[in-house]
């Protein structure tokens, strides 16, 4: 049995008794940890993805049951169970007809970064093939890199941690990298694991758009009640105040 925790967020109590419902509509919003999107601080569920779907819930006027697992546990629980979405998550081709889809809640962002003071800095993916580029062994980031060419400059580390202290702004400092290739929203707390402050975002290599996915069993009102929040969101600015207070380069 894996080690979950579960949060019940009673959002729609209020409105649902103004309305004179019966009972007010709810949803079991499943996750798993994955900073900054989800992910448990002093035993609380917070995060990017965590905040946005929350409003969303609170101004659709539903109940809203989240529950922390594993991605796997979430992933599959999503597909079995009626009124349950999981979330944050990628709408990929081999997905695409297995849930339905609202959003996209949050952009899941990969960038490259260098060591403050590197002079010659590449501005495509095509560059990267002339420098010495760290990334995480076995990441999805790293098969991007390789699928595109990339292969001969990476050097893969077992923790991702190891990378920021390795970065160099001198090319023919040996055993170190040029650059980094992370997510973009979790680098500064990574290189932070190991005291590295002196690194500097270049560019966004890649973005994915990430959804709620939603079992069929969810009811198309509350999908579209929770596609009209989102929309309300972005537009009286509430959706991109969440985002910054996440965005490092907003931070400083």
């Amino acid at each position: 049995m894996p080690h979950r925790f579960k949060f019940r967020i009673a959002v729609a109590a209020i409105a649902a008794l103004a309305a004179g419902a019966a009972s007010a509509q709810s949803l079991r919003l499943v996750t798993e940890e994955s900073y900054p999107f989800q992910y448990l601080e002093n035993r609380q569920l917070k995060g990017m993805s965590v905040e946005v779907v929350s409003e969303m819930t609170k101004r659709a006027g539903i109940k809203a049951d989240f529950e922390l697992l594993s991605w796997k546990d979430a992933y599959e629980r999503a597909q079995r169970d009626r009124d349950t979405c999981v979330f944050s998550t990628a709408r990929l081709d081999n997905r695409k007809n297995l849930f339905k889809w609202v959003g996209p809640i949050v952009e899941n962002r990969w960038a490259v970064f260098g060591k403050q003071g590197m002079k010659q800095k590449p501005a495509a993916l095509g560059d990267l093939r002339y420098l010495r580029v760290g990334v995480l062994e076995g990441d999805a980031k790293a098969t991007y890199l390789m699928d595109n060419g990339i292969a001969s400059a990476l050097n893969k580390v077992g923790d991702d941690a190891l990378n920021p202290s390795k970065l160099t702004a001198d090319k023919n400092e040996p055993g170190k990298i040029d650059v980094w290739v992370t997510g973009y929203y979790s680098a500064q707390r990574t290189a932070a694991k190991t005291n590295t402050k002196d690194v500097e975002y270049i560019f966004t290599l890649e973005s994915s758009p990430n959804y709620l996915a939603c079992n069929f069993g969810v009811k198309a009102d509350v999908l579209q009640k929770l596609t009209e929040a989102l929309a309300a969101m972005q537009k009286d600015g509430s959706y991109q105040k969440i985002v910054d207070h996440y965005d490092p380069l907003k931070q400083k």
